[in-house]
This record gives C-alpha cells, structure tokens and sequence, in this order.
C-alpha cells in the first residue's frame, strides 16, 4: 500500500511511480489544512508543528497493509505534520514503514531524522528515502530514481 500526504502535487508524482512500479494502491491523506489561502494554511500547519501533534488527516484508512510506504514533503526540516499525524494515530504496531521523502534540498539528515521517528512509533521500521527537487520532475526520471531506490 503506497499511502501520500501532498500539498503541490509534487510529492503525488513520487507516490503515483511508486505504486505502478510495486502494483500497489494509492491513498492519499487528506489534511484539516485550506489549500486555498497560503497565509490560513501556513497558520494551520505552523500550529499543528508546535503543537507536537502534527495536522490532523480527515480520512484514515480503515485498512492497513502489512507493508506500507508513506510518501511525504518534508516541513522545517522533519516528515510533514499530517504523515506524522497518521503515523501516531494509525494502529501500525505489525505493520512495516518504509518513507519516501520529498524535499527541495538532498539532506540526508532528513531521512535519518525520520527513521528515529518512526523507531518512536508501535511500527516496524524499515527504510526512509529522499528526493530532491525544486519543481515538478519529469515522470520517467521519477521512475528510474525509484527503480534504483528499489533495486529493480
């Protein structure tokens, strides 16, 4: 299962890849965030980042698989306030994590940053991944990348 949380559509592109290559389902995470208006968003998220509780999604999944990969932009430096919001309210206590990160800059501080986090949560953690890109990638270097990430 390839869940994703996006607010551009770029970190969508990775998860929509991602899904083809493994012939997984998609399933977007939706946010209490107003893509809308950027000043209200901003304030929703900044709130929700402080507050330790992330941004809380209005559709969680009934359903989890045993394998998940959790696609998410990176805020401030972490895994976005509604991918953490999911994973410290989703039961995921048999379920593997992978992540698949999406940033504007290649830190690989980022992923490890995440794999702490994710050793926080009832989950068996597995791998974190980052990508770096300023805009929207071409499709097929989305899918090379991830190909490799794979080992496929």
């Amino acid at each position: 299962m390839v869940l994703y949380y996006t607010r551009s559509g770029k970190t969508k592109m990775f998860a929509e890849s991602l899904g083809e290559i493994l012939n997984q389902p998609l399933y977007e995470l939706k946010a209490e965030l107003t893509k809308k208006s950027f000043i209200p968003f901003m304030f929703k998220a900044i709130q929700g980042e402080f507050s330790g509780k992330g941004c809380p999604i209005t559709n969680m999944p009934e359903t989890i698989s045993a394998e998940i990969y959790l696609c998410t932009p990176v805020w401030a430096g972490s895994i976005s306030g509604p991918a953490r919001y999911f994973l410290d309210n989703a039961n995921l206590k048999n379920t593997v994590v992978n992540l698949l990160l999406t940033a504007s800059v290649p830190v690989e501080k980022y992923t490890q940053d995440a794999l702490e986090y994710l050793n926080k949560i009832p989950c068996k953690p597995n791998n974190a991944y980052i990508f770096a890109t300023k805009t929207k990638p071409d499709r097929d270097i989305i899918n090379e990348h991830l190909k490799e990430m794979l080992g496929l």
